[in-house]
């Protein structure tokens, strides 16, 4: 009995069939994706701009003017005694007037860096006087208390002390009939030395 396998394979005069390259769906998604996202811009909505108030604005420079961003002070040290001993003095600008509050007020951040442990302090505010009735100045002093500076002592307290014993002078001159105003400020004089306790100069001077 012969086998199908043993038959002779017909000749089929066919080409043979080839897989086409499968077509792609890219493009028509990003158009599809464009559309989309121009048609949700559409309903987005514009940014708000802030109303700008004039009045605002003017009173804003109106205040800024008030108070300069930066007023140059001049300064100015002498020493004496191989630096025994020193003193600073602040000079307010030629442009600006200051009362004597409002002076000491704007100074006290420069005029406290000059303020170290170990020293004795005596302010001095220089103040032009005037008499009005017999049309003359005069450059007028008014001191602190001689202070002294230690390790443990409170700056800010310190210097309110010292400035409100210098005004309270500055008031009771005007207000005992010498008869003379206040002008402007001529400047803040800082005197330091350097202080040695007495059990100090004791151990020196035993060596």
């Amino acid at each position: 009995m012969e086998s199908i396998l043993d038959e002779n394979v017909p000749y089929i005069n066919t080409s043979m069939l080839k897989p086409s390259q499968p077509k792609s769906n890219i493009p028509k998604v990003k158009s599809g994706f464009k559309r989309f996202n121009d048609w949700l811009l559409r309903f987005v909505p514009t940014p708000v701009k802030r109303p700008i108030n004039n009045e605002f604005e003017a009173f804003k420079k109106n205040v800024m003017s008030l108070y300069p961003k930066q007023l140059k002070f001049e300064e100015s040290k002498r020493s004496s005694l191989k630096g025994f001993a020193e003193e600073h003095s602040i000079k307010p600008p030629t442009d600006q007037k200051f009362d004597p509050k409002t002076f000491l007020m704007t100074v006290k951040q420069k005029a406290m860096e000059k303020l170290k442990p170990q020293t004795k302090i005596r302010l001095v505010l220089r103040v032009r006087m005037v008499q009005i009735t017999k049309h003359v100045n005069a450059i007028k002093n008014f001191q602190s208390k001689r202070m002294v500076i230690l390790a443990s002592t409170d700056l800010n307290e310190l210097w309110t002390e010292m400035t409100e014993r210098m005004l309270e002078n500055i008031a009771v001159f005007q207000m005992n009939g010498s008869g003379w105003t206040f002008h402007s400020i001529v400047s803040l004089d800082i005197h330091t030395a350097r202080y040695k306790p007495l059990c100090e100069i004791n151990k020196i001077s035993s060596k």
